[in-house]
C-alpha cells in the first residue's frame, strides 16, 4: 500500500514515500502560475522560475498562505500534480494513507480545510498530525512522557515553536514569521542602501549565498536588478555584513515567542527542557551561525539534523511507520 507523507508549506513542499525505500521524492515551491486569474500556466518549480517576469496579465500565487489553504481550486490542482510527478496515479489514491504536516495549534476553520483539499484529490485514509511532532522525530528525537522535547522550527511562511510528549503538546505556538519576510526585507534594505530594486528571486538567493549572523560576517556578491533612480538595468555589490539586521530582526522575534512558551512551562519540564536543549529546525537554519545565534539569545544547548529543511516531511514517514504514535499523534483519522 502507498504511504506518503506530505509537508505542504506556504514555500516549498516536500513528500515521502514511505512504503518504498524512495525516502523523499519531491520538493518544490508551492506556487502555480496563472492566467487572468483562470487559467492555470505552471505550477511548482516551473511556477516559481516565471517570479517577477511575467507578462501583467499573469501572476504567481501561494495557495498555501501562513499555513493556511487560501486557494482551495489551486491548493487541488497543485497538489494533484505534485501527487502525478511521483508516479502515484489516480485510482490507486483512494487505497493510499497519507499524513499531513500541519502547524502548531490549527484552528478547526483551518483544519476543515486540509480535510475538504484531501477528499477533492481522492484521498480517502488520511491522518493529519501538527507539525512540532514531526519535526522532533525527523530530527531523530524520542518522544517520551518522561523527557519532553522543545521544538523550534522556522519555515518559510511559519514557524512553529512547542514542548511536546507523548502525552500531547504541553506548550505551543505558531507564527505568521519566516524566511519570505527575511527576503522581503533584504529587497527593502538593497533599495533604501544601493537605490537598487531586485526581485524575490534574487533576495532569496543573496540569502541563501552571503547572509550569516556572524558577529563579523564576510562575503558580498554581485546584485543585478533596477535602479530606482533611472529604472534601467543595473547592477551593485552587496555586502553580508549590510543585511545581517535583515535576519536578525525576525530571529529575534521567534525566539521572543519562544521564550514565552517555555515560561508558560511547570517547573520539572522547564528543568528537563533546560537540561536538554532546543532542537532546531526549517531551512533558516543552514545559514551561517543562526542555529548559535538561537542558542545564545535562549541560554540554552541547542541540535538539528543535517538537513533541517527536510526535518518534517522525515518525521512524516517515521510515523507512519509507527501505528500506535501515530493515532496518538493525529488530530483526525480515516479508517
Amino acid at each position: 500500500m502507498i504511504k506518503l507523507a506530505i509537508d505542504m508549506g506556504s514555500s516549498m513542499t516536500k513528500i515521502y514515500r514511505a512504503d518504498t525505500n524512495s525516502g523523499i521524492v519531491l520538493a518544490e515551491p508551492s506556487c502555480v502560475a496563472v492566467v487572468t486569474g483562470e487559467q492555470i500556466k505552471a505550477i511548482g518549480k516551473e511556477a516559481k522560475s516565471l517570479i517577477g517576469k511575467t507578462a501583467e496579465f499573469t501572476s504567481i500565487v501561494y495557495p498555501v498562505y501562513e499555513g493556511e489553504i487560501v486557494n482551495m481550486r489551486l491548493a487541488e490542482a497543485m497538489l494533484k500534480e505534485f501527487l502525478s510527478r511521483i508516479d502515484v496515479k489516480a485510482s490507486a489514491l483512494r487505497r493510499a494513507q497519507v499524513l499531513f504536516s500541519v502547524p502548531c495549534g490549527i484552528s478547526e476553520k483551518a483544519l476543515a480545510d486540509y480535510v475538504a483539499l484531501t477528499e477533492e484529490c481522492g484521498l480517502r485514509k488520511v491522518w493529519f498530525v501538527e507539525q512540532p511532532y514531526l519535526t522532533a522525530l525527523g530530527a531523530g528525537a524520542i518522544i517520551s512522557d518522561t523527557d519532553p522535547v522543545f521544538c523550534l522550527d522556522i519555515g518559510g511562511g511559519v514557524s512553529n515553536a512547542a514542548v511536546i510528549s507523548e502525552d500531547g503538546i504541553i506548550a505551543g505556538i505558531s507564527m505568521n514569521v519566516g524566511g519570505n519576510n527575511m527576503d522581503a526585507n533584504i529587497i527593502s534594505r538593497i533599495a533604501s542602501n544601493s537605490e537598487l530594486l531586485v526581485g524575490a528571486l534574487t533576495a532569496e538567493k543573496i540569502k541563501n549565498e552571503i547572509c550569516s549572523l556572524s558577529p563579523s560576517a564576510l562575503g558580498s556578491v554581485v546584485a543585478e536588478g533596477s535602479s530606482t533612480k533611472t529604472c534601467q538595468p543595473a547592477a551593485v555589490p552587496v555586502q553580508a555584513a549590510d543585511l545581517t539586521e535583515c535576519l536578525r530582526v525576525y530571529i529575534n522575534k521567534v525566539v521572543e515567542y519562544a521564550i514565552e512558551v517555555l515560561r508558560t512551562l511547570p517547573a520539572e519540564v522547564a528543568a528537563t527542557v533546560n537540561r536538554n536543549g532546543v532542537l532546531l529546525s526549517g531551512g533558516v537554519m543552514k545559514i551561517p551561525y543562526v542555529p548559535q545565534y538561537i542558542g545564545s539569545m535562549l541560554g540554552m544547548r541547542y541540535r538539528m539534523s543535517e538537513e533541517p529543511q527536510f526535518s518534517t516531511v522525515l518525521g512524516g514517514g517515521v510515523l507512519l511507520r509507527d501505528k500506535v504514535l501515530l493515532n496518538k499523534f493525529a488530530k483526525n483519522r480515516a479508517e
